[in-house]
């Protein structure tokens, strides 16, 4: 998935945003690294380092070019923030370190559903059921677990 961002009037594009080493370009081209690994991106305003980082409070990735901070994609509402800090609490007080990772897959799932600038109803019905599966994915599991 390649999510982009324009910042002080540079499009950027990101690709592997997951990975350990996401890819960021500028124009078509991957922009120029610092001797530890950095993007660096050079435009009139100096030379700044890129980064992405992962936003708990908008359950999102955010893109940092040396003091300004992008949130990637769509912002989430509040309500639906809440209901994912509500899921991860409960899939962890009820069901361990085993609910609390699939809670937590199952709220990022949703959130990167939800985070899309197509937003078509069906992909919000989707983002509504990927924590219904992460509940029956957990129930499996811990079923065929406890024999």
């Amino acid at each position: 998935m390649v999510m982009s961002a324009k910042v002080d009037g540079t499009e950027l594009e990101i690709a592997r945003l997951w990975s350990r080493r996401p890819v960021i370009t500028a124009g078509g081209r991957e922009l120029p690294k610092d001797e530890l690994g950095h993007y660096q991106l050079r435009d009139r305003r100096g030379v700044r380092t890129v980064t992405t980082t992962f936003d708990w409070r908008q359950f999102g990735p955010r893109l940092r070019v040396g003091d300004t901070d992008v949130l990637l994609g769509r912002p989430i509402p509040g309500w639906v923030r809440v209901a994912y800090l509500v899921l991860l609490v409960v899939g962890v007080g009820l069901g361990g370190a085993l609910g609390g990772l699939v809670a937590v897959a199952s709220a990022m799932g949703s959130a990167a559903l939800l985070r899309r600038e197509d937003r078509p109803a069906s992909i919000v019905v989707a983002a509504a059921l990927v924590p219904l599966a992460g509940v029956v994915v957990y129930l499996g599991l811990a079923t065929a677990l406890a024999r």
